[in-house]
C-alpha cells in the first residue's frame, strides 16, 4: 500500500482487528462479547510488556540506567492499566458468566503463553506449566527460551555487579534455568546498598522501581482472585484448573524477594541498634 492510501484504518488493521470476536454462544449471548474483548485486550497488553521487557534487558546488560528506568516506568503504567482492566471482570454476574462459559470449551488463562514468558523473563520460572502446552511446539519453545535465558532479575544483579556492587559469586553463576532460591548472602550485600547508598542512588532508585512492578503484579493476581471469587466462587475453573484456589496459591510469588527481604533486615538492624 502506497504511502498517501494509508490511513487510520488501514495501518492499525482495524478490519481485521475488530473481526476478531467471533461469538461462539447459541443464542448468541451478550456478555460474550464483553468476555472476549477484555481477553483479548489482556493478550495485546502482555504483547507489549514483553516487547518492553526484552529492551529492558538490553538495557541493564549496558548498564544504562536512566533507559532501563524509562522502559520500568513505561511497564508499570501498563501494568496499571491492567489492574484497573481485570476489575472489568467484576461487572459480569455468575447468571452472565453461565450463559456462555461452556463455548470456552477446555480454554484457561492457564494456557496464556505470553503470560507465562511474562513470569518466566521477570524470574519466576516453574517447569510445571510446560504441560500445559505439550501440543503446541512453538508455544513451548517460546516458554523454554525465556526459561534458557537470564531473567530480568539475573541481569540486574549482574548490572549491579558490573558498577562494583559485590554481589555473590553463586548467584551470578548459578543456572539460571532454575528457579531462583533466596540468597542471604546477597540479602547482606543488598541491604548495605540501601543503607549505604553513597553517591550511587540510582541503584536504589533502580531497585525501588523494579519493586514497583513485583507490587503491581501482585494487586493483579489479587484482583484476579477477587473477579473469579465474585464470578464462579469456589468452583473449579475451566480448562480444569482449580479455580479461586489455584489463583489464591500465587499470590505469595515474588519476583525479586531479596528487595523485599532487605526490609526485615533493615528494620531488624534499626531496632537492635536502638
Amino acid at each position: 500500500m502506497k504511502m498517501e492510501d494509508r490511513n487510520y484504518g488501514s495501518y492499525l488493521k482495524l478490519r481485521e482487528l475488530l473481526s476478531l470476536q467471533e461469538l461462539k454462544s447459541k443464542p448468541l449471548h451478550h456478555d460474550e462479547m464483553f468476555f472476549i474483548i477484555i481477553h483479548q485486550s489482556f493478550e495485546l497488553w502482555f504483547k507489549e510488556i514483553l516487547h518492553e521487557t526484552d529492551l529492558l534487558a538490553r538495557h541493564l546488560r549496558k548498564g544504562r540506567v536512566s533507559r532501563t528506568l524509562k522502559v520500568i516506568k513505561r511497564i508499570n503504567s501498563i501494568m496499571e492499566c491492567l489492574t484497573g482492566q481485570i476489575q472489568l471482570l467484576g461487572t459480569l454476574t455468575p447468571v452472565e458468566f453461565a450463559g456462555f462459559r461452556e463455548e470456552l470449551g477446555t480454554g484457561s488463562g492457564l494456557q496464556s503463553v505470553q503470560f507465562r514468558e511474562l513470569e518466566f523473563a521477570f524470574g519466576l520460572r516453574d517447569p510445571f506449566f510446560l504441560k500445559y502446552f505439550e501440543k503446541d511446539t512453538e508455544a513451548r519453545e517460546r516458554i523454554q527460551a525465556r526459561m534458557q535465558a537470564p531473567s530480568i532479575y539475573d541481569e540486574f544483579l549482574r548490572a549491579l555487579a558490573a558498577e562494583g556492587v559485590p554481589i555473590p559469586t553463586e548467584v551470578l553463576d548459578r543456572d539460571v534455568a532454575q528457579p531462583h532460591e533466596l540468597s542471604q548472602p546477597l540479602v547482606q550485600v543488598l541491604c548495605h546498598m540501601y543503607a549505604q547508598p553513597e553517591e550511587e542512588f540510582h541503584r536504589v532508585l533502580l531497585s525501588e522501581t523494579l519493586l514497583d512492578f513485583d507490587t503491581l503484579f501482585a494487586k493483579w493476581r489479587a484482583i484476579h482472585v477477587l473477579a473469579v471469587s465474585r464470578t464462579i466462587g469456589g468452583r473449579r475453573g475451566t480448562g480444569g484448573s482449580s479455580g479461586k484456589a489455584f489463583l489464591e496459591a500465587r499470590l505469595g510469588h515474588r519476583f525479586f524477594p531479596e528487595l523485599w527481604e532487605v526490609r526485615n533486615l533493615l528494620i531488624q538492624e534499626k531496632e537492635e541498634g536502638g
